[in-house]
């Protein structure tokens, strides 16, 4: 187990179709003066390429130069999704995850964004062939459902399932995560034996979460750093930690 207090905060599905739910996102969790995560879609459902869209990305570099915020940029696979199709990292050849991975990248370029050395699949699931793809691309760390792999050392390390509030791609559907993950994270978490240590994730996902979610997730955050002294990372300051295998 580590034996810290380490807080995980990412915001998935960043695109230009949901600009102004993601721009709020951003703002709130700004305010709360954390280190946060922003997991990019390069050409959201084959329809919004982000080379095309001058204001959001200047939005996003905006955001990562922010002086009270630590803020990293990771690639989330290049359409996310087509006509309900989630991308796929988990069975297609090395060479067919590599060039998607590299079209990703190019966008980002043509974007004047940064070239990320994070990558989380959109659905959470990463072959080992995806894994050769990234090395050969020089991305340091990749992070599925349940682990995390620092890939450039050859480590990967087991991890609780990230808390969540999109399970089913649609805000409607999605609400019934507000009452249950407000209850596993009270009930469970912080009440068993006061164990509070070890990494602790939050996936936040503007365009599918149900609007009540925003603030449940600025009050769990303020939680974990008002209450639980929680410290909160980018995925890059990870490699320096040693974690214990498991």
């Amino acid at each position: 187990m580590i034996d810290q207090k380490i807080a995980i905060v990412t915001v998935h599905d960043v695109n230009p179709s949901h600009s102004g739910k993601i721009l709020k996102t951003l703002d709130k969790l700004s305010k709360l003066k954390i280190n946060y995560n922003l997991s990019v879609v390069p050409y959201y459902n084959k329809k919004y390429n982000l080379k095309d869209f001058a204001d959001f990305s200047n939005s996003i570099s905006l955001a990562l130069q922010s002086d009270t915020n630590n803020i990293e940029l990771s690639l989330h696979g290049l359409y996310h999704q087509v006509d309900g199709q989630m991308d796929d990292f988990d069975t297609h050849t090395k060479e067919e995850e590599k060039s998607e991975i590299q079209k990703g990248l190019d966008i980002l370029s043509s974007a004047n964004l940064p070239s990320p050395s994070i990558f989380i699949p959109p659905a959470w699931h990463l072959s080992r062939q995806a894994i050769e793809a990234l090395k050969e691309l020089n991305f340091s760390i990749s992070e599925s459902m349940t682990d995390l792999e620092l890939i450039q050392k050859g480590k990967k390390y087991l991890l609780h399932p990230v808390m969540n509030w999109d399970q089913q791609g649609d805000k409607e559907k999605n609400k019934q995560t507000l009452k249950q993950n407000k209850q596993m994270f009270y009930d469970r978490l912080f009440n068993i034996s006061g164990e509070t240590y070890g990494l602790f994730r939050i996936a936040i996902h503007p365009p599918y979460d149900p609007d009540e979610a925003l603030a449940d997730q600025v009050e769990l955050i303020k939680h974990l750093k008002e209450k639980e002294s929680y410290r909160f990372m980018i995925y890059s300051d990870l490699l320096e930690l040693e974690f214990p295998r498991t």
